[in-house]
């Protein structure tokens, strides 16, 4: 069984599971993220997800006791897991799944609802009602923008409620087509031209602090 919290301050989930139940979400992302028309690391940037719950199982985040044996589990920002918790639903869609897949995603979209409604009843069902299409993205989509709205989140405006408070906008601008992401798209697209090289080859080259969770 997978469950989840809210962290103290807001900053995101902490997920725990059992091992076995963490390695069968694992094995559904990788399956979903095998792009099934042989186009090589297309849904690559999702495996970040699936990267942490493997840490988790091989026991190199953190561990709980609890009344049916120890459980291990790692922590996610929320806009990251929000954004991929949505999109590895719409590649479920174009993929065959089975019953197994099917219950590792919805175990997963009821963590993360849970623990948003945990943090704030109203903020927290305003993002629920709102996440769910975000993760409908073309092929080119520039997933260094989804990094950028987490770097928000974490550096650029307060903490704790006053913080999460922010959270819908940051997720409405998740969209493809809305005017955040676009004018995001189009500074990369000049950036790129400067330098030759693709949109999705430049990288984040800030300096993150220390995340307080």
């Amino acid at each position: 069984m997978l469950h989840a919290t809210p962290t103290k301050k807001g900053t995101g989930l902490a997920l725990f599971g059992h091992a076995d139940d963490l390695e069968n979400l694992h094995e559904t992302i990788h399956y979903l993220c095998d792009a099934p028309n042989g186009a090589a690391d297309q849904h690559e940037h999702a495996l970040s997800v699936a990267y942490e719950i493997r840490k988790a199982f091989e026991r190199q985040r953190e561990t709980r006791k609890s009344p049916s044996g120890t459980q291990f589990g790692t922590r996610f920002v929320w806009p990251h897991i929000i954004f991929y918790t949505s999109y590895l639903r719409q590649l479920a869609a174009y993929r065959p799944t089975n019953k197994e897949h099917q219950s590792n995603l919805a175990r997963l979209e009821y963590c993360v609802e849970s623990a948003l409604v945990g943090y704030d009843p109203k903020v927290g069902s305003e993002v629920v009602s709102i996440y769910p299409s975000i993760g409908a993205v073309t092929p080119d989509f520039l997933d260094g923008y989804v990094t950028d709205v987490a770097y928000s989140y974490l550096y650029e405006g307060g903490s704790g409620k006053l913080r999460f408070r922010r959270l819908p906008a940051l997720i409405r601008s998740m969209a493809q087509w809305s005017p955040e992401y676009l004018e995001y798209s189009a500074m990369l697209e000049r950036e790129a031209k400067k330098h030759g090289c693709s949109p999705h080859e430049l990288h984040d080259s800030r300096e993150w602090p220390d995340i307080e969770w």
